[in-house]
């Protein structure tokens, strides 16, 4: 009955770890881990989930610094707080079960909705006081969704790669 509802049920844990952030800012550590152990038991592939939450962290850490690196956004606390870094873990949990959908989207689809969506979170990331973008606004949203547009078709490469493709679970094949 849990994997019936297992799509479900990541997509709110992963809700619940982002809002933690939102709401809780620096002191939502404690829950991220906890959302991250609760994502890691639920995981239909739990070995290949997990080397692919390993192996896409570097792909996540690497858009952070880049946009870090040029001034695209500033981490209130350091170059990459630790609550982004969890964060990124379930988020990367998250692609692999209730957001696998999006890694089989055809590119004239994936391509708006990745770069226009992915930046919003951190736009409303701004509005807690977790970090500040680049003004203006639009040349934020366009170069911030040009570099996670291009760590997510990474990503996209990582979740075909044959040692970290899922036996079992709501992996896809991959669209063009």
């Amino acid at each position: 009955m849990m994997k019936r509802y297992s799509v479900i049920i990541n997509f709110i844990v992963f809700q619940v770890a982002w809002f933690a952030v939102f709401f809780l800012n620096h002191q939502a550590v404690p829950v991220l881990l906890l959302v991250i152990g609760i994502m890691a038991m639920m995981s239909p592939d739990r070995k290949s989930d997990c080397m692919f939450v390993v192996c896409g962290l570097g792909v996540g850490l690497m858009i952070e610094l880049i946009a870090a690196g040029t001034n695209v956004i500033k981490y209130v606390g350091g170059p990459i707080p630790v609550w982004l870094v969890l964060l990124w873990c379930t988020l990367l949990f998250s692609f692999r079960e209730s957001m696998g959908k999006l890694f089989t989207l055809p590119l004239k689809i994936r391509v708006p909705l990745v770069w226009l969506g992915a930046p919003g979170s951190y736009y409303a990331g701004q509005q807690a006081d977790l970090l500040i973008t680049a003004n203006p606004t639009l040349f934020f949203w366009l170069v911030y969704g040009g570099i996670w547009y291009c760590g997510f078709e990474s990503l996209r490469w990582l979740n075909s790669h044959p040692k970290l493709k899922r036996k079992i679970g709501t992996d896809g094949v991959l669209g063009t």
